[in-house]
């Protein structure tokens, strides 16, 4: 890499994010392969920096995570900058600079930002270093969230104090965004809308919730063993926790019932750390629960166990949230070989995978819809050779879904952003 090329890369995670499985994958595991992968426009150094309140820096547990997080990832660097909140955060920006200028003043530095909060503080850094960049992205349409988890599934049906609460992450979105100097985000269907309503560039970048590796079916035969599972049974998966949006006991249940109903080589899995509510969901739906695979796994363990199922469930309201957002459960299905049951505009996917056939989209949430005909619909689907067609959702995954292959279009970003 000549000189003018040269640059170094930060990640920046707030709000105690840093603690939970998503940004360990997300964040960290991405920093990671930016570290590890020399070939293309390849950062010459990463870090990933941790900005919290003071209290995180003595506390035992938020340690164990950060040690965890390094042990996870040893070719990175993990830097944490923490202040005391009614001192607006000070010093922050000030640990913020030193972690600046170990990496030298001679070449930049791209801060890419897992939200605005963290956008923010790296501009405000930018403005001591120029030759910086500031790379926001966004993972999901926040001011909408925030709606979402009041109940509000729509913007346009909120009122009163909601209203104020939207438009005040509105308006915080979109000012970061005019600061980026690059943005990346999820789904094309979040791309349009932030170039819509927030004044996105037309360059912004799309990458996916990726997972760092494809999942083999070495253990498949062993696991379905263990769980009872014959090999003409046909095993469909919910992975995931039983919050509201995740919509289990008004859609999931009840129709993953009718498919049982229509066909009794269906298993039904569910992996999850609420499988208690789990089973009692299902037994309030009728479901005999015998016959239910109902099992809790630790994170790490969660892609082996998905290999021994047959097709993976992701069943939402295609409200505005889920409409422009990106699970990264859909990356988990894909890379474990899981063909995915999906509802119509949810999840962010391309239409490639449904033109071959690797997913399935259907729409019970529509009013007035025939859920019995729609059970036969993909009844017939998972009769038509769904577990032969595991090898072609490996290579999709590999090409879409894995961080190897998604750091190179976060690079173009970063070139593009240099000016290079």
């Amino acid at each position: 890499m000549g000189r003018a090329d040269a640059y170094n890369l930060v990640h920046i995670t707030t709000g105690g994010e840093y603690k939970t499985p998503l940004v360990a994958s997300q964040l960290f595991d991405q920093a990671e392969w930016q570290a590890v992968t020399k070939e293309g426009f390849a950062p010459q150094k990463v870090e990933a920096w941790i900005i919290g309140p003071m209290r995180e820096y003595f506390d035992k547990e938020s340690q164990i995570k950060v040690n965890n997080l390094k042990a996870r990832c040893p070719h990175i660097t993990i830097r944490m900058a923490n202040g005391i909140g009614r001192l607006k955060m000070f010093p922050v920006l000030k640990l913020m600079k030193q972690n600046r200028l170990r990496l030298g003043r001679d070449i930049p530095v791209i801060y890419h930002c897992r939200g605005e909060k963290a956008a923010e503080w790296a501009s405000m850094l930018r403005s001591q270093f120029p030759q910086d960049k500031v790379v926001l992205d966004v993972r999901g349409y926040w001011p909408a969230e925030l709606l979402y988890n009041r109940g509000i599934d729509d913007p346009a049906l909120a009122q009163g104090a909601d209203v104020a609460a939207f438009q005040k992450a509105y308006t915080y979105l979109r000012e970061i965004v005019g600061k980026a100097d690059a943005i990346t985000t999820v789904s094309v269907a979040l791309k349009d809308l932030l170039i819509k309503e927030m004044n996105a560039p037309a360059n912004t970048f799309v990458v996916p919730c990726c997972v760092s590796e494809i999942t083999s079916d070495a253990r498949r035969a062993e696991i379905r063993k263990s769980w009872g599972v014959s090999d003409e049974e046909i095993v469909l998966v919910y992975s995931g926790s039983t919050a509201a949006y995740q919509h289990l006991e008004d859609l999931t249940i009840p129709f993953l019932k009718k498919l049982t109903e229509r066909n009794s080589r269906i298993r039904l899995a569910f992996l999850s750390a609420e499988v208690d509510q789990i089973k009692a969901m299902l037994t309030a739906a009728g479901v005999d629960t015998t016959r239910v695979i109902l099992k809790s796994f630790p994170q790490k363990e969660v892609a082996v166990a998905l290999t021994a199922c047959d097709a993976g469930i992701l069943i939402r309201k295609p409200t505005l949230v889920n409409r422009v957002a990106n699970p990264v459960k859909i990356a988990e299905y894909l890379a474990a070989g899981l063909p995915i049951i999906i509802e119509k505009g949810v999840g962010g996917v391309s239409d490639v995978l449904f033109d071959r056939s690797l997913l399935k989209r259907m729409e019970i949430t529509k009013a007035g819809t025939d859920i019995n005909g729609i059970a036969a619909d993909v009844n017939n689907w998972l009769a038509d050779d769904i577990k032969g067609k595991r090898p072609q959702v490996r290579d999709y995954a590999k090409e879409v879904y894995l961080w190897s292959s998604a750091i190179h279009v976060s690079r173009k970003m970063y070139k593009s952003a240099l000016g290079s």
